[in-house]
């Protein structure tokens, strides 16, 4: 018993002073930090990914790519718009998004292109970058010394350098393949571009700038979300005039494109005062050029730091295409180049099918599409009231003649329409009053699975009016009958609400305690609308003894969410949200103010495909 003792005194002494302290709780989970606008950004382009990949699954082409192409608009609107400086994980995220477009176009150029697609122009450039950066290191300044100083008969001197001689070699090897196709197509477009650069006074050497941008492909697509032969983005096209639609875009305008293109570089040759850096800032930021201009007190492009690795190797891959085009035997290219297009112009003044075209002109329809490249569908936009149509050269007296001839009923014109909710291809069809059939073959459906959100060509016939009602029909937005806004509520006091990027009413409705019925109602919005914009001031009528802070609460009100199932824990409240049709994990997690990555891994989920009856579970702290 004595042995025992002393061991049983030092537990009891450790077991005191264990007992002594503060009894801990299991700390809760910690509240993830509020999002950053990039990274909120980021999510919303990562989430329409999949979206896209599950379109292409369903060989839903025009669906894939709306979706890809959503998510390339937010992450180039990032890298050249964010206010806030993004980071190497972000920057890893915006590539991967990069990554899987540019895959996606390799997959398309793959189905639907007969040459050289976008894809491979673009792996074709990445590998010369490689090649270069590996055999030249890269310094904070590279000064590379002249070996064959530029004619004083061009306007832009072409330098040969080490740079230079590193991008002839490639395309002497491995970039034969790429530039003999580009010699054969430049045929094709040199007469029209040279014509065009003239009449707009510059340098006729900017001819081999389309060259490296899409070897001379009006079609050709970018992993940066650029269209055309000179690859304009979005935004700088509709800068110099170059509009688009779901019917047409005008950057694919060989004619129209080649203008622009020579009217912007021009703007940046009188704001650079160099061709080498107005040709840096065509492919670059001309805001970010001037950046490094000032900062590193350089006014030459060869000596210009800390450029990226495309832009680096842009001018020497220019000037190296300029010299292999202008002298191909020298450089050992013996190239048959495809004879130039020619055309005739007729102005057309409602929707032509461009099949009736064909038969028209004794033609068939992709000798007509090919002449038309901005031409998206089968047929010029019947939302233009006019359009240049190019039909084979010699042919415009005989088309104006035969299409004279075409009766009414055998001329169609075409209508967009947004599938909704609910409805199948037989009710669309009886709608417009055309066959399945039809529906099915102008927008290759195999089977009857459509989508709501994506859009069909519906054939329909030639007649304006008709037309134009069916088009308004067939628009997802209703006339909006506003309501005359509410101005008093007894018992209760104004709170205006300015609308912010990427809310909702749903989420303002529940944020302040109220209904959506409540909402409209005060601020005059129709019954069925969901429709509001960043900077749009609502009026939420609180009730006067609330506070904003109460009205953070949860409200006990009806509302229009889900069936959800709450438990409350030591670590705060888990919701279990049922899914319902049309929710995303963007919205979902939005609504609920948490992120995908944590609803995902609440609920051990590799990807963000969800289905309607879906159980998620939802913490809050």
């Amino acid at each position: 018993m004595r042995i025992f003792l002393p061991f049983f005194l030092i537990t009891l002494f450790f077991f005191a002073c264990s007992s002594t302290q503060p009894h801990r709780k299991p700390s809760p989970v910690s509240e993830n930090p509020a999002k950053s606008a990039v990274e909120q950004q980021l999510e919303l382009a990562a989430s329409y990914v999949p979206m896209g990949k599950s379109a292409e699954q369903l060989r839903d082409t025009l669906g894939a790519e709306y979706y890809f192409g959503q998510a390339m608009d937010i992450a180039t609107d990032l890298r050249e718009n964010s206010a806030e400086k993004i980071d190497s994980l972000s920057e890893r995220k915006l590539e991967s998004i990069s990554l899987e477009y540019a895959k996606f176009l390799a997959r398309l150029n793959g189905i639907e292109s007969d040459s050289l697609g976008a894809a491979d122009v673009m792996n074709a450039l990445s590998a010369l970058n490689d090649s270069l950066d590996t055999e030249i290191a890269d310094s904070a300044v590279v000064k590379i010394p002249d070996v064959i100083g530029g004619s004083k008969e061009l306007a832009i001197p072409l330098v040969v350098n080490q740079k230079v001689e590193k991008a002839i070699k490639y395309f002497r090897s491995k970039g034969r393949r790429v530039f003999t196709r580009w010699l054969q197509r430049a045929g094709r477009y040199r007469n029209l571009v040279s014509r065009i650069l003239q009449e707009e006074g510059v340098p006729p050497e900017l001819l081999y700038l389309a060259m490296i941008e899409s070897g001379f492909n009006p079609g050709a697509r970018s992993y940066a979300r650029a269209v055309g032969m000179w690859q304009f983005i979005y935004s700088t096209g509709r800068a110099y005039g170059l509009h688009r639609s779901w019917w047409y875009d005008e950057r694919q305008d060989p004619e129209k494109a080649t203008r622009a293109a020579a009217k912007h570089l021009k703007d940046l040759y009188e704001r650079f005062n160099n061709w080498y850096l107005a040709i840096a800032g065509y492919n670059f930021s001309p805001r970010k050029i001037e950046y490094r201009i000032r900062r590193y007190k350089v006014d030459e492009f060869w000596e210009l730091p800390r450029l990226p690795r495309q832009t680096r190797n842009y001018v020497p891959t220019f000037i190296a295409a300029a010299l292999i085009a202008q002298n191909p035997q020298k450089y050992g290219f013996f190239v048959e180049p495809e004879p130039p297009v020619e055309y005739d112009t007729v102005t057309v003044h409602e929707c032509v099918d461009l099949n009736v075209v064909a038969n028209c002109v004794g033609s068939d329809f992709k000798t007509i599409k090919k002449l038309n490249p901005a031409l998206l569908r089968f047929c010029t936009p019947p939302d233009k009231d006019s359009w240049v149509l190019n039909i084979p050269k010699g042919t415009r007296e005989k088309f104006l003649a035969e299409y004279a001839k075409v009766p009414d009923k055998e001329k169609l014109t075409w209508v967009r329409h947004r599938i909704r909710s609910g409805e199948t291809l037989s009710t669309i069809a009886r709608r417009y009053g055309v066959s399945m059939r039809e529906i099915k073959r102008f927008n290759k459906i195999r089977g009857t699975l459509i989508r709501a959100g994506h859009s069909l060509v519906i054939p329909v016939p030639q007649n304006k009016k008709y037309a134009t009602r069916l088009a308004r029909r067939s628009t997802y937005r209703r006339p909006m009958n506003r309501r005359k806004a509410v101005t008093n509520v007894p018992g209760r006091t104004k709170q205006v609400h300015v609308v912010q990027r990427g809310e909702t009413l749903w989420e303002i409705a529940t944020r302040y305690g109220v209904t959506l019925t409540q909402i409209r109602k005060w601020n005059g919005l129709a019954y069925y609308s969901r429709i509001i914009r960043p900077g749009e001031k609502l009026n939420i009528w609180l009730p006067k003894r609330n506070t904003f802070a109460v009205a953070e609460k949860p409200s006990q009100q009806k509302s229009d969410s889900p069936p959800q199932k709450t438990e409350n824990s030591a670590g705060g409240r888990t919701i279990k949200y049922i899914v319902r049709h049309g929710d995303t994990l963007w919205d979902i997690a939005a609504r609920h103010g948490v992120s995908i990555r944590d609803i995902k891994r609440w609920n051990k989920r590799r990807s963000n495909l969800i289905r309607p009856g879906d159980e998620l579970i939802i913490r809050k702290n």
